[in-house]
């Protein structure tokens, strides 16, 4: 979800992968890309629990993502910038979601 929310980014592309590992295993989890939902950033989150046995699972996703596009895109507010935007401008939006696992 986060490469196609962020137009194809790779997550992590300038971090090795020790360094990557060492930063979730810190708790810390990537910004929601700009433009994106707050429910589809809450999904993306889920996802990447610690807890593998407490992430969604496919067909919970598949459940939420078959919401209509007006319940899903809903939670779209104006301090989500616009899709396409520099990555940089997500590192304030739902903070509280981005440390849970901290």
């Amino acid at each position: 979800m986060y490469e196609i929310w962020s137009l194809g980014h790779k997550p992590f592309e300038n971090y090795t992968n020790q360094k990557c590992l060492r930063m979730l295993d810190s708790g810390f989890r990537l910004p929601p890309p700009p433009g994106c939902p707050r429910s589809i950033y809450e999904m993306m989150i889920q996802c990447w629990h610690p807890d593998t046995g407490s992430r969604p699972t496919f067909v919970q996703l598949v459940s939420r993502l078959s919401l209509s596009d007006v319940k899903l895109l809903s939670t779209v507010s104006s301090d989500t910038t616009v899709i396409g935007g520099p990555l940089e401008t997500g590192y304030q939006l739902h903070t509280e979601l981005q440390n849970m696992y901290q």
